[in-house]
């Protein structure tokens, strides 16, 4: 599969280069974005009420999305049919679906989302044929800051290393999240391309920056009552729970991610340099990892899935799910790794 940066590339080469686009994965924000791109490029503004269908698999059948791909444009080049979440369909429907893949319709620009397509089946054997495939799953840590310089050069700014650093720190790994943050950025910096600390700082909030450090260096030196007063003070200023979560998940894999590194024999610098953790940040790390083994840390993870469902289940209270996760993570033998 592609990814969606070569989708972007692909796009701007000029027309539509394929009758069919499957965009696979689990990230609402690069889906949605894929469509409208696609969808912009295949139809000028004024012949788009004409030429455009939505369907939902678990509301219209496979007849309606195949009758609408085989309707010829009017007054266009292209009719564009979005038929979503086609994982719903039984494998009935898909087949069907299969069948219109052979031999699409030159005229109609298809785009199909799904959150996953099983690569044994015949749909999935016949999308290969003349689609493209972009895959729109949730980045790894390491694609972050990439995805992150690639999506502040779309709104015309560009990072210091060091501000750079900051804002990964902060922003976390929900590219909803990041986009948002960096549209903030955008809109205050009008007039300057080059983003430093200091701008960081005044629009994502220099208090939210440091609460989140010291609430990770906290939990990293296992603190238990500073963590959770860290913690009560960020919930009253109405931080996200589930962003403060992943916050803490992701420390964690840091760690777990570091001290393979050490084990493989990497020095400092270069450790520093895999995870993305630089400076004084880096320093504090490197002190916090001495408090854990890697098993311990591997058997806590099991912990963040625990309060991930808790929070979207919404039986107990953030404050209570989050501070027994705390609890949890800093009540264990210190100074063994």
């Amino acid at each position: 599969m592609l990814q969606y940066q070569d989708l972007i590339e692909e796009l701007k080469k000029g027309d539509i280069s394929f009758p069919v686009y499957a965009l696979v994965g689990e990230e609402g924000l690069l889906i949605s974005e894929a469509v409208d791109k696609i969808f912009d490029k295949a139809l000028p503004d004024g012949m788009k009420d004409f030429n455009y269908n939505l369907f939902y698999a678990k509301e219209n059948s496979i007849d309606e999305a195949l009758n609408a791909v085989c309707t010829l444009p009017l007054m266009a080049k292209k009719r564009v049919v979005v038929l979503r979440d086609i994982d719903q369909y039984p494998v009935s429907s898909l087949d069907r679906l299969a069948d219109y893949l052979k031999n699409p319709s030159s005229s109609t620009c298809l785009i199909i989302t799904a959150k996953k397509i099983d690569q044994r089946t015949k749909f999935f054997k016949a999308l290969q044929n003349d689609s493209m495939i972009i895959a729109c799953g949730p980045l790894y840590e390491n694609q972050i800051k990439s995805w992150i310089r690639f999506r502040a050069k779309s709104y015309g700014l560009e990072f210091t290393e060091d501000a750079l650093n900051i804002f990964y720190e902060v922003a976390g790994n929900e590219l909803g999240i990041i986009d948002n943050e960096l549209k903030k950025i955008s809109s205050y910096c009008e007039s300057k391309k080059k983003i430093d600390t200091d701008d960081v700082e005044l629009l994502v909030g220099k208090s939210r920056i440091y609460s989140i450090f010291n609430l990770i260096n906290a939990i990293g030196e296992k603190r238990l009552e500073k963590a959770l007063l860290i913690l009560k003070k960020m919930l009253n200023d109405g931080e996200p729970p589930l962003m403060i979560l992943a916050m803490i998940a992701r420390q964690f894999r840091l760690m777990v991610r570091a001290i393979e590194y050490q084990r493989d024999g990497l020095s400092a610098p270069e450790v520093s340099k895999k995870i993305g953790l630089f400076g004084n940040i880096f320093n504090a790390f490197r002190e916090q990892l001495r408090n854990f083994t890697l098993d311990e840390i591997l058997k806590k993870h099991k912990l963040f899935f625990h309060a991930d469902s808790e929070l979207k289940g919404g039986v107990y209270s953030p404050e209570i799910i989050l501070n027994d996760l705390i609890f949890k993570l800093c009540n264990s033998v210190k100074g063994l790794a």
